[in-house]
C-alpha cells in the first residue's frame, strides 16, 4: 500500500476519487495501490454499496494505514449509479474523479490530473484510458486521436464548439469533474444499467470549459463476469431508457452540429450493443432491434443533416430506417460467416516474421462496425 506524501499548496487544486464498491473484494486492492501521489491534496472516498463479501474489510484496511482514505456505505444497495451521488456528498475535495473498484490509475496519473485542472480550472477535464482485456491484449483510447482533430483549442472548448468530442467514451471514469460546478448543476446518475450516458452527456452539455489531458491516465480491467459488457442480461434494455433521458435533457439544445453528433455516435453504440452476443440474447435480438429502430427514427435530425455511413455501417443504418430485422440478421449471418472463412484462412497462413499483431482495436463482436463512431463527409460539414 504505497504512501506518497507531497507538500500541499494552497494555490494548487485539491483532487477527491470517489470509487463506488460492490462484490470488488477481489480487484479493489490493487486499485487503491495505483492511487498514489498528490500528497494531502489528495483524498479517496469509497463507497460501500452494501457489499456482501469482503470487500468493506479490504477499504477499511487501507483506511485505516492511509488517513487520505476513508469509507463510507450507503443505505441500501442502489448500483454503481446511486453509489456515485452519495459518494458525491462525502466529497471535500476541488476536483472529483470517480473510479470503478475493479480498474487501475497509470502511474502519474493523479499528477497529470492535478496539473490540468490547475490550468485554467476547467468544469470537466476528459483523460486517456487504455482497455485492457482479460487476455492481457492492451487496447489504448480513442481520446488522443480526436484530439489531434480538433477544431479549437483542446485546453479549453464546449460542446458547442467540438460536437465531436461525444465519440470519446461515455464512461464516468475518464471524466474529472470540479465539485462546485457538480454542485451547481441538476445531474445525478439515475439507477439501472448505463447510467453512464445520460450523465455524461449532461455533464458535457453545461461545461463551460472542457479540457483533454491525452496522456494515458486510467486502465480498464475488463474480466467477464465483472462488467455488464461482458454480461448477458435483460437489463441491456436500459440502455434504451438512458438514452431517451439524454435526448429529454437535450430537448431545448438547437445547435444542430451537436444534434448531429450526438444521434450519430447513439446509432453506432446501439448497434455495437445488439450485435454483441455477449450483451444481447440471441433470443431478445428481434425486440431489441425494434427498440433500437425506434429511437432512430424519433431522433433522426432529417436528411439534410445526417446521411447513413458509407459501406455495411450504413445498410445497418439504412436496415434500422425500414425496420428491416431480417435483412439485418442476414447481413450479420454472412458478415460472421465471411470473418470465420477469413479467421480460417489467416490459420493456415505461415506466421510473419516478428510474430503476428493481431487486430487489436476493434469492438466486441460488432459485426462490421468501426471501432469508433464516424459522421458521414458531409454531415461533418455542417459542424460549426
Amino acid at each position: 500500500m504505497p504512501r506518497v506524501l507531497w507538500g500541499y499548496h494552497r494555490d494548487m487544486p485539491s483532487l477527491s476519487i470517489v470509487i463506488p464498491v460492490y462484490e470488488a473484494e477481489d480487484y479493489l486492492a490493487g486499485c487503491l495501490d495505483t492511487i498514489a501521489g498528490g500528497g494531502d491534496r489528495l483524498e479517496v472516498v469509497i463507497v460501500d454499496d452494501c457489499s456482501p463479501d469482503g470487500s468493506r474489510a479490504v477499504a477499511e484496511r487501507y483506511a485505516r494505514a492511509d488517513p487520505r482514505m476513508r469509507v463510507v456505505t450507503t443505505p441500501v444497495n442502489a448500483g454503481s449509479g446511486p453509489a456515485r451521488n452519495f459518494g458525491l456528498t462525502q466529497a471535500t475535495g476541488d476536483y472529483v474523479w470517480f473510479v470503478d473498484a475493479d480498474d487501475e490509475l497509470k502511474p502519474g496519473a493523479v499528477e497529470r490530473v492535478l496539473a490540468a485542472v490547475a490550468d485554467g480550472r476547467p468544469d470537466v477535464v476528459l483523460v486517456q484510458h487504455e482497455k485492457r482485456r482479460d487476455t492481457g491484449v492492451v487496447e489504448t483510447g480513442e481520446l488522443a486521436e480526436l484530439a489531434a482533430a480538433c477544431p479549437v483549442d483542446p485546453g479549453g472548448f464546449t460542446l458547442a464548439e467540438w460536437p465531436g468530442i461525444v465519440d470519446y467514451t461515455h464512461t464516468p471514469w475518464t471524466k474529472v469533474s470540479r465539485r462546485a460546478f457538480l454542485a451547481g448543476i441538476d445531474l445525478d446518475f439515475p439507477a439501472g444499467w448505463y447510467t453512464d450516458i445520460p450523465w455524461t452527456y449532461g455533464l458535457l452539455r453545461r461545461a463551460e470549459r472542457i479540457a483533454v489531458v491525452t496522456e494515458c491516465c486510467y486502465q480498464w480491467r475488463q474480466r467477464a463476469g465483472s462488467s455488464i459488457t461482458r454480461t448477458r442480461d435483460d437489463r441491456h434494455f436500459d440502455v434504451f431508457t438512458q438514452w431517451r433521458r439524454t435526448w429529454d435533457d437535450f430537448a431545448g439544445v438547437e445547435d444542430a452540429g451537436v444534434r448531429v453528433a450526438l444521434f450519430n455516435h447513439m446509432v453506432w453504440h446501439l448497434l455495437l450493443v445488439i450485435g454483441n452476443t455477449e450483451r444481447v440474447d440471441p433470443r431478445k435480438r428481434r425486440e431489441f432491434f425494434r427498440r433500437t429502430s425506434e429511437l432512430y427514427r424519433r431522433y433522426h435530425p432529417g436528411p439534410d443533416a445526417w446521411r447513413p455511413a458509407d459501406g455495411v455501417t450504413g445498410l445497418k443504418q439504412r436496415l434500422l430506417a425500414a425496420r428491416a430485422y431480417l435483412g439485418y440478421e442476414a447481413l450479420r449471418h454472412v458478415y460472421r460467416l465471411g470473418r470465420r472463412v477469413r479467421g480460417a484462412e489467416a490459420a493456415k497462413a505461415p506466421a510473419p516474421a516478428g510474430g503476428s499483431s493481431g487486430a487489436q482495436h476493434a469492438p466486441d463482436d460488432a459485426a462490421g462496425l468501426p471501432a469508433q463512431p464516424t459522421l458521414p463527409a458531409s454531415t461533418r460539414a455542417s459542424r460549426p
